[in-house]
Order: structure tokens, then sequence, then C-alpha cells
């Protein structure tokens, strides 16, 4: 068992092989069905509108010769291209970086500009939002040791010990403070308009 878990070294080595197999399972970029249904243009105009790359093309058509199917790039590019159309509004610029997705950086011209404008806006958001988290989660974390040290020093007899343990409750405490703080400051800085 590894030490501090209930979990068997033998579950974790089959765990840590099986794990690349999981992985790959989901890479296939498309299905052998969806190879034969061709439908080009449509698959274009769908993974324009997610605002995956035009490099995509060459993995679906390299997938499809695998099953003998010959991909149209030029139906799927004419596709891709109008449903980039609709990817690069202001608003999905926001709501992409908002939910911290990655940009593949298919928007071209004047909507670029404002796409990327509201992305970095919303990714601003999101970095935010998870080191307002992070913070949260630590302090969570300090409380609970705040409260086990102060059970701790409430059993201890050995005066040795008390003293090391009041210190360490100290250095916890300080801790606590600083981080109250600087959770302050994000809720003066109105943070609750980002939700």
């Amino acid at each position: 068992m590894i030490s501090g878990l209930n979990f068997p070294v033998h579950r974790l080595a089959w765990l840590l092989l099986a794990l690349p197999l999981l992985f790959s399972a989901g890479c296939t970029v498309i299905s052998e069905e969806q190879c034969q249904a061709g439908l080009w243009y449509e698959r274009g105009l769908q993974d324009g509108a997610r605002g995956r790359s035009q490099a995509l093309i060459y993995e679906i058509a390299q997938e499809c010769q695998q099953y003998g199917v010959r991909a149209d790039s030029e139906a799927w590019l004419r596709g891709h291209e109008m449903g980039v159309e609709q990817f690069c509004t202001p608003e999905n610029g926001y709501y992409l970086g908002r939910r911290g997705h990655s940009y593949e950086g298919v928007c071209t011209g004047p909507t670029a500009d404002l796409f990327m404008g509201e992305y970095q806006r919303g990714l601003a958001h999101f970095q935010v939002e998870q080191q307002y988290r992070q913070l949260q989660e630590r302090q969570d974390y300090l409380e609970y040791e705040l409260g086990a040290l102060q059970a701790a020093i409430r059993a201890e007899e050995n005066e040795s010990r008390l003293q090391e343990l009041r210190l360490q409750r100290r250095a916890v405490a300080r801790e606590l403070r600083l981080l109250d703080l600087e959770l302050l400051r994000f809720g003066g800085a109105g943070f609750d308009l980002f939700f």
C-alpha cells in the first residue's frame, strides 16, 4: 500500500498502464462512419463553428484514408469558413475565455480584434476566479489546521512540545489573517460581478 492511502501498489501500476489506452481511445478525429457518410461541408461548418483550426482537415484526411475514403477538403474548407464566421463573435470570445478554453487562432480580419479583446477579458475573469478559489481552498485548509492545533494544544502535557504547537498555531493564525486580507481585496474589487 502507498503510505497514507488505502490503494494497493499493484492496482496503481495497472491504472498507470491502462491510462494511455484510455486516452488514445478518445483521440480519433473522425469515425469510420463519418468518413463513409461524407457530408464534408457540414463537418467543416461544425468544426469552424467550434473554433477548430484548418489544420484539422489534414488529420481528418489521414484518418479517412485508413478507411479507404478520400476526404473532400475543398468542401470542408468552404464549410469551415462559414462556421468560423459564426464562431468569431465578441460574445463567443468572452464565453470561451471565461471558461478557460484555449483558442486556436481561427479568427481573421476586423472580427479577430473584437473576438480577442473579449476572449482576453473573459480569460482574465477566469484566472481571477481560479486564484480566488485557490485562496478559499487554502483558507479552508488553514482553518482546519488551526482547529487541529488548538485541539492538540489542549491535549498536550509536555511543555516543550506545547511551545512547539503554540508557535505553529501562531504561524498558521498569521497566514490565515494575511489570507483573509487577500480574500477581502477580491471582494473590494467587485469580484462578485464576475459571476
